[in-house]
């Protein structure tokens, strides 16, 4: 099931109806990844290069921040480094952001009658993330954003993705990126919410039922294990085998089922990253720009063919 939910407009942004553009609608999808969803910046770089700037941005758990950053840059023509200027802003707020570790929650979870566990239980206190989302969303809202944006989270208690269209852009970006176990979920109008990858790690429904005709789909895999040198190894490669097969399939699906032209972007990342490797930003941006740099020429065919429609008139 799917829910949209409504948080209360701000007066300047409930009554704009934007005007349809010209051209084919353009959607950006950026799926779940956590800081290897730095990559996106790379692949937002490209299109800014070649002056191609989205109609939606549709994004849930860490691709949330570059969305948003995009959407608040507007239609303008933008800097040749606003990416990598971006990103590297990004990979500030980042660092340290998970150190701060919840020991009595990690105990409360093994000793729960003890410690009384809460579901709110994580294994990183949020205090400094908090902190750093309200620098960079600056108190702006989801609806003013000078481009469209929609925030995908799942509602903890019924497994229901819920799409944000309005309200904090902080509270959006808190709700989506809260993984669980690691960060606590988020209260938002009467509803608990966490990682918008729990229910839809690339949220392709939400751009078609936009009325997308093209999209662009950047998801983002992790790295296969090559040795395994403990138990915690094997947990790994199995859980990376299973959410690598889910997002292929997830593309798979839509791209068969819908008639928007989808083009899947999955940026080649060799290495392994964690939460703290903020180091590897850099790294993760430049594999953004080599996968979408590929897909450019096509990308550019499909935006100047006329819709079928036009074509018939």
């Amino acid at each position: 099931m799917r829910t949209v939910l409504e948080l209360p407009r701000s007066p300047e942004g409930a009554e704009v109806s934007p005007k349809a553009p010209a051209r084919r609608k353009v959607a950006l999808v950026l799926g779940a990844g956590s800081l290897k969803c730095a990559a996106a910046f790379g692949v937002v770089k490209v299109l800014q290069r070649h002056g191609i700037v989205p109609d939606l941005i549709v994004a849930c758990s860490g691709g949330a921040f570059c969305a948003a950053w995009l959407a608040q840059c507007g239609t303008g023509a933008q800097p040749a480094d606003a990416a990598d200027v971006a990103a590297a802003r990004f990979a500030r707020g980042w660092d340290g952001a998970f150190d701060e570790v919840d020991y009595r929650a990690v105990l409360s979870a093994v000793f729960p009658r003890m410690l009384r566990f809460d579901q709110r239980a994580s294994i990183i206190r949020d205090r400094r993330i908090n902190a750093a989302l309200q620098g960079f969303a600056n108190d702006l809202r989801i609806e003013d954003l000078p481009v469209p944006l929609r925030l995908v989270a799942t509602d903890f208690i019924s497994g229901e993705e819920v799409i944000l269209s309005s309200g904090m852009l902080s509270d959006g970006i808190r709700a989506t990126i809260a993984m669980p176990l690691i960060l606590p979920p988020w209260e938002l109008a009467g509803r608990t919410l966490v990682d918008g990858g729990v229910c839809n790690p690339l949220p392709l429904n939400v751009a078609i039922r936009e009325g997308a005709d093209i999209i662009i789909a950047v998801g983002f895999e992790d790295a296969l294990e090559t040795e395994f040198q403990s138990g915690m190894g094997l947990v790994r490669q199995l859980t990376t085998l299973l959410v690598n097969r889910l997002y292929r399939a997830q593309y798979g699906f839509y791209n068969l089922t819908h008639h928007a032209e989808t083009l899947a972007i999955f940026p080649d990342i060799q290495r392994r990253v964690g939460l703290g490797d903020v180091h590897l930003v850099p790294y993760l941006v430049e594999r953004g720009v080599a996968a979408m740099e590929r897909e450019i020429p096509y990308l550019q065919r499909l935006i100047a063919t006329p819709k079928a429609a036009e074509m018939a008139s």
